[in-house]
């Protein structure tokens, strides 16, 4: 309980988010560990794993060959290993194309930032769409988040570092956050807005896209991609209410009902008082 001489002192909306805050804490403290409970603010933060590992293996080495123009390193080859033997044209094209957007937008800027971190996170955005890296009941960018971060982990990357690509990834369809994170976060989504939606087409240097995209062909993507979507979560629709991910469901899925947030405020449980 706050105190009432603090309560005074705080305006009504910090007021608010510390109610709200704490209220998240008490429904979730089945999961706490005493450890994180007691944790120091001095301490790095931690995050949480799932309760499933889906292995991310090495790719075989006649897949880690990088296309021209991505940072030639272990971990790019990598992790272009990983697309080439596991993914399909449509996504090895497409992560390769939101990389060359990515990186001329980040060179638009004048500010340094990852390149390799930048191509890793490309190539993994859309990993969780696959079934070999698809959990039963998260997000696909979580899962395509968690599988990053386990392979930053497996190369020994500082953990600031994994931390960024994890939320470059597992935000990159969530409009309004990636501003205002590091940069390499805002750029992967960017880069995605871009080659999925078109979004800064007009802008977007013309000799860049034009060179990409004869490297990288679009065949037939807009609907191969919706259908690359809708497959990677069919199996576990409900992950996707409240997400733009769910107007993919809507499209394919017979007579779908798509969710209504305000309706579910309104049939709350709680009366008014």
């Amino acid at each position: 309980m706050i105190p009432a001489k603090l309560r005074k002192s705080m305006n009504r909306r910090t007021f608010l988010n510390a109610s709200a805050a704490a209220a998240g804490a008490i429904a979730v403290n089945s999961q706490l560990s005493e450890r994180a409970v007691a944790q120091s603010v001095d301490e790095s933060p931690t995050f949480r794993r799932p309760r499933t590992i889906i292995p991310v293996p090495t790719p075989s080495p006649e897949f880690q060959q990088v296309a021209a123009g991505v940072p030639d390193t272990k971990m790019t080859r990598e992790a272009t290993g990983l697309l080439r033997e596991f993914s399909t044209p449509v996504l090895i094209n497409h992560s390769h194309r939101v990389f060359f957007w990515a990186n001329e937008m980040g060179r638009q800027t004048g500010q340094k930032f990852d390149v390799e971190l930048v191509f890793i996170c490309a190539a993994f955005h859309d990993l969780g769409l696959l079934r070999k890296f698809s959990s039963a009941t998260d997000r696909f960018e979580v899962d395509s988040a968690n599988a990053v971060r386990q392979f930053l982990e497996h190369h020994g990357v500082p953990n600031a570092r994994i931390q960024t690509a994890w939320d470059a990834i597992s935000l990159h369809t969530t409009p309004g956050i990636a501003a205002y994170k590091p940069l390499e976060v805002e750029l992967l989504y960017n880069g995605v807005a871009l080659d999925s939606l078109g979004v800064g087409y007009e802008t977007f240097p013309v000799d860049v896209r034009n060179r990409v995209v004869s490297q990288f062909p679009r065949v037939n993507f807009k609907q191969e991609i919706a259908e690359a979507f809708f497959h990677g979560f069919e199996h576990k629709p409900e992950t996707t209410v409240y997400t733009c991910n769910e107007d993919i469901c809507s499209h394919f899925i017979r007579n779908y009902k798509h969710s209504n947030f305000y309706d579910q405020v309104q049939n709350s449980p709680f009366p008014n008082s």
